[in-house]
């Protein structure tokens, strides 16, 4: 198992939007991650379009100005992260290399002007020089070697730009994430949107499947989604149609057989009646009687597994007592032990067929039943109980089989016909629930009904 599965919603919607989220933090992290590993050298800086663009501006608006106005434009124009003055001659000193000649002539390119006009270089600068008297003492660390360009305009004047290391800060790193979650936070709304529609959809799908698992109810679901989705839907509309009709028309060809040939063995039975011989009259009626039996026990299947029984409000506990009593007035054992005043919505003609097959099997095989009854947050378990040598746990799911029968005493003439547990099984799923066979410690079996209280039947 996936040690991630344990933190993974269960739904496929919600396995969606957290695969969203969790894409969105990733793809934030990264943006963030290549800004803070994209840190430019002084000289980087000097190079990059971003302050060729800007000499650019600044010459321009220069040009166009009278001297007298240019020292104020400065003022206004310059600030802790970006400051200018002008001067009679190129700021210095500065010290040179091969990438500084290589700026400055990338400088000349952009300016059109003669590469004389222009000087880059190397320095180191206090909280004196340009405009870094306006920065916070914790926004900018001083003295810092960077680049100052000098490029002279055309009244002789030289314009002189600092350019220096751009250190992060936690404000630039708050308004990078701030920018970046904005965009992706659109991005994710939008996808959320085409999730829940998908989401709808599937959620339908879902119900309609497990009501169909429950009780072969069939509930057509509407076409919509993608066409591929629609083409799923459309076919499990088809499906449960198919299989619901195959299921009613064996049911009511079994119910139908059942219930015919019950005339004639009544007939047989008569005539069994009159022979002389009376070991063959015995053995006669014995057969007959055997076969009446299998055909009950398959209408009892078969009513197990209907639907057609109205769902009614009942008071659990008095069915239930009801039934012990009935068991304990011809002298067999049936002690109920539960909570009393239970109501549930139920089919009770049904739920009490099972109850009784659970406890014709206690005292057939182990010797007395004990039936509890309790009521859970979320279920209501109907639980019998005995004494007996009780199913191997290997053996459980052949028990709930048809027609299948686990041992010698189930064999003899006191067994049945290997139909009880299934009924019970049968009518457990027409309740939207389950048969559960565990062991009695310290010995028997533990049969329980769990109904789900809630469940829409």
């Amino acid at each position: 198992m996936n040690p991630l599965s344990r933190f993974m919603p269960k739904s496929l919607e919600g396995q969606m939007v957290a695969v969203l989220g969790g894409s969105i933090l990733l793809l934030l992290s990264l943006l963030v991650g290549l800004d803070l590993l994209d840190r430019k050298s002084p000289i980087e800086w000097a190079d990059s379009s971003v302050t060729l663009n800007r000499l650019a501006r600044m010459q321009a608006i220069l040009e166009n100005v009278s001297s007298e106005r240019r020292a104020g434009l400065l003022g206004s124009l310059s600030g802790c992260h970006e400051g200018y003055t002008l001067t009679a001659q190129p700021y210095g000193p500065v010290s040179l290399d091969e990438r500084t000649n290589s700026v400055r002539g990338g400088v000349a390119r952009h300016l059109a002007i003669d590469a004389q006009r222009v000087l880059v270089g190397y320095t180191k600068l206090m909280r004196s020089d340009f405009s870094y008297a306006d920065c916070e003492v914790s926004e900018i660390k001083l003295p810092m070697t960077a680049i100052v360009i000098s490029f002279q305009l055309q009244s002789g004047e030289w314009l002189n730009a600092e350019v220096h290391p751009h250190e992060w800060h936690l404000q630039d790193l708050v308004e990078r994430i701030l920018r970046y979650s904005s965009a992706l936070v659109l991005v994710g709304i939008f996808a959320l949107l085409l999730i829940r529609r998908l989401g709808k959809p599937l959620k339908q799908l879902t119900s309609a499947a497990r009501q169909f698992a429950d009780g072969l109810q069939v509930s057509p679901v509407e076409e919509s989604g993608p066409a591929d989705l629609r083409r799923a839907i459309q076919s499990f509309n088809a499906m449960q149609r198919q299989v619901a009709d195959d299921v009613k028309k064996r049911t009511g060809t079994l119910a139908a057989i059942s219930h015919d040939l019950r005339t004639p063995l009544t007939a047989l039975r008569i005539r069994g009646e009159l022979v002389d011989d009376d070991e063959a009259r015995d053995d006669l009626v014995a057969s007959i009687e055997k076969m009446e039996k299998v055909l009950s026990s398959a209408l009892d299947y078969l009513q197990g597994e209907s639907q057609t029984e109205v769902l009614r409000d009942v008071d659990l506990s008095a069915l239930l007592a009801s039934e012990c009593s009935e068991f304990e007035e011809v002298g067999q054992v049936a002690v109920f032990d539960g909570e009393t005043g239970v109501h549930l919505n139920c089919r009770p003609d049904a739920l009490a067929r099972a109850v009784r097959n659970l406890i014709e099997n206690a005292n057939k095989y182990g010797g007395g039943a004990r039936v509890s009854l309790r009521l859970g947050a979320a279920n209501v378990d109907i639980a019998v109980s005995d004494t007996g040598p009780g199913i191997p746990a290997d053996k459980i799911g052949e028990a709930l089989e048809p027609f299948r029968r686990l041992s010698a005493a189930r064999e003899s003439q006191q067994g049945g016909f290997g139909l009880g547990l299934s009924i019970v099984e049968a009518v457990a799923r027409g309740h939207g629930g389950r048969l559960i066979l565990t062991a009695n410690e310290p010995g028997g079996l533990l049969a329980t009904i769990r109904i789900p209280r809630l469940r829409q039947l």
